[in-house]
């Protein structure tokens, strides 16, 4: 009789091993799960968001009193001029899209620019920026993604030029 109830004990207790494996494994793939969801959602909106953000807080760096933005042209394709003076020399940072990417190029004024140039930021389908009025910019975004995403951002104290 004793060994019967060792067996019926060992039975149960595997039972029970049993069935704390499969609730653990089951909570495992509902995080995995979980995990890979949001990181797909944070890896399509990656581009549209960085490229928004990044220009955003580009502007708001420019909005100073020994600063101006202004719109512009790169061999014929639209770009922002943020120009500052750095020990009585002036630089122009070019924010422009070109080849599936939005680039950044850094030089000194009267620097002659071309396209290829500047240093890509992050891959995008589009970048468009307009000035409705004085001081104020719109930011619109096409990532990698395809999804559109834009700000507007207005200026307090920047020379604007037009």
């Amino acid at each position: 009789m004793k060994r019967y109830i060792h067996t019926v004990d060992a039975v149960f207790a595997l039972i029970l091993f049993c069935a704390f494996a499969l609730s653990m494994l089951m909570v495992l793939m509902t995080g995995a799960g979980a995990y890979k969801n949001i990181r797909g959602a944070v890896r399509s909106h990656y581009s549209e968001d960085t490229c928004v953000s990044y220009i955003a807080m580009k502007l708001r760096h420019y909005d100073g009193e020994s600063s101006s933005v202004s719109l512009g042209e790169i061999e014929g394709e639209p770009a922002l001029f943020l120009t500052e003076t750095i020990e009585e020399t002036a630089y122009i940072t070019a924010i422009y899209y070109h080849d599936g990417s939005v680039r950044e190029l850094f030089a000194e004024a009267g620097y002659n620019r071309r396209l290829d140039d500047g240093l890509e930021i992050v891959e995008a389908q589009s970048l468009k920026i307009d000035s409705p009025s004085d001081g104020v910019f719109s930011i619109e975004c096409v990532g990698a993604g395809g999804v559109r995403v834009g700000t507007t951002i207005s200026l307090r104290s920047a020379e604007v030029g037009a």
